[in-house]
């Protein structure tokens, strides 16, 4: 049998799944399982997707290939032809294009099947062991994960590369060898048929032994996010901040795995490990008035109050820019979407004819309320935030400023002017300022 643990696949396909889709490259692997997967007859349709790369001259003929062997074994078969980015690793490159053309083509109940085998797992855990890694443990490559909302398994993890030729072999499957697998200039070749023969001739049970640690820690640090899943259960808030009173409790180590696993669930990639722990130190150690700031990638961790948030980080924006507001039309602003809306006895009263400009924050700014305020002082009372506090676009009639928008993201409601305030029976325009910082 090329499948060791064909009852958890049963098991998978019995929660509901439609089609087994098998990623089919040509090579004895991916054969060897559809070949497989088309005799057990596991009571759902088995089809096949192959991605041509492009990148070797064979590429057409694998293809070929590919569908010449459906055709035989009865199996649909969708071939997708993806462009790969030379630059940078192309064997990273290929990977992204090739995981991107199996999310366009999975339905919701699909159920992806790889061909990876107990020895890719062992090169993927060398390779994870000398690239370094902050997440716990020696890691390969999960049995099991979503992808495009559906899930991916690997049935082929416990079964060895020759074993998989001796079913191919036995049931005279032909399949393609892709000659690029003997360039030692990539590292897994070179881990392949370099290192690993040299590491199992000096020490023969060096292969189980990486096996047998690769199991052990997968179990540790599934014990370790279950851990971090139930601190970030108990520290989110409704809208989505951290509590510091709850994760001061747990130690700074607890705090960086409850952060990835918020990361995880928010599909967001991880900083490194070194910036992730400084920054859990400043927050929870610095002083109540400092602004810790962790950015990386697009995004940023901030502290506010007594939360820590997880946020898109800004774009660049010109504060001294001015801009002209029409009637009711919403604008793209600051990061942002400024809308407006006319509701009766809300808002404030627009003297059409003069024209609406928006501007932003220079320091100093007042708004009538029954006294002069600064607008430093309502935003202190809303507790906006520091870092949006330049951005909030402010609504400026003849020189004067009228209103400011609401922020409902940071449960801000509308200023008005006192003067300008609408009257029980006038259509007035209320503002409202959608910010895109959270993730």
């Amino acid at each position: 049998m090329v499948v060791r643990d064909k009852p958890e696949l049963e098991r998978l396909v019995a929660d509901g799944v439609v089609r087994l889709v098998v990623a089919l490259s040509g090579g004895a692997d991916s054969v060897a399982l559809l070949h497989w997967l088309v005799k057990a007859q596991l009571g759902v349709p088995v089809v096949a997707i192959h991605v041509n790369h492009g990148l070797q001259k064979e590429a057409e003929k694998w293809q070929e290939f590919c569908e010449r062997f459906c055709n035989m074994q009865g199996v649909d078969i969708e071939s997708v032809q993806v462009s790969v980015e030379r630059k940078g690793s192309i064997e990273e490159n290929a990977r992204l294009a090739r995981y991107i053309a199996f999310e366009e083509f999975l339905g919701p109940r699909d159920l992806l099947l790889l061909a990876h085998h107990m020895d890719d797992q062992l090169e993927t855990v060398l390779l994870n062991l000398f690239r370094g890694s902050e997440v716990f443990g020696v890691q390969g490559m999960p049995m099991k994960r979503a992808i495009a909302g559906v899930n991916l398994y690997r049935p082929l993890l416990g079964t060895r590369r020759h074993e998989i030729l001796s079913y191919c072999r036995k049931n005279k499957l032909s399949w393609v060898e892709d000659d690029t697998n003997m360039d030692l200039g990539m590292d897994r070749n070179f881990l392949r048929h370099e290192l690993l023969p040299k590491i199992t001739t000096r020490f023969p049970a060096a292969e189980q032994a990486l096996i047998n640690a690769h199991e052990r820690d997968t179990q540790a640090s599934q014990l370790i996010e279950n851990i971090a899943e139930s601190d970030l259960d108990s520290a989110l808030s409704d809208d989505e901040g951290l509590s510091l009173s709850v994760i001061g409790k747990l130690g700074e180590l607890r705090v960086v795995n409850l952060l990835r696993e918020f990361m995880r669930r928010k599909q967001v990639g991880f900083p490194s490990g070194k910036a992730l722990r400084q920054c859990v130190h400043a927050m929870l150690n610095s002083p109540r008035d400092a602004a810790p700031l962790l950015a990386w990638g697009g995004y940023e961790l901030r502290r506010h109050g007594d939360f820590i948030y997880l946020l898109n980080s800004m774009p660049q924006m010109d504060n001294s820019s001015v801009f002209r507001i029409y009637g009711d039309e919403s604008m793209a602003v600051s990061g942002g979407v400024l809308s407006i809306e006319r509701i009766k006895g809300q808002g404030v009263t627009v003297n059409s004819e003069m024209g609406l400009e928006g501007r932003f924050r220079q320091g100093g700014e007042k708004i009538q309320r029954q006294q002069q305020r600064t607008l430093k002082n309502i935003f202190q009372e809303n507790q906006l935030p520091s870092w949006l506090r330049s951005r909030v676009p402010l609504i400026y009639e003849a020189g004067q400023l009228i209103a400011v928008p609401g922020i409902p993201a940071w449960n801000m409601s509308p200023i008005e002017a006192e003067d300008r305030r609408a009257g029980s029976q006038e259509a007035g325009w209320v503002f409202t300022f959608e910010i895109r910082d959270r993730v």
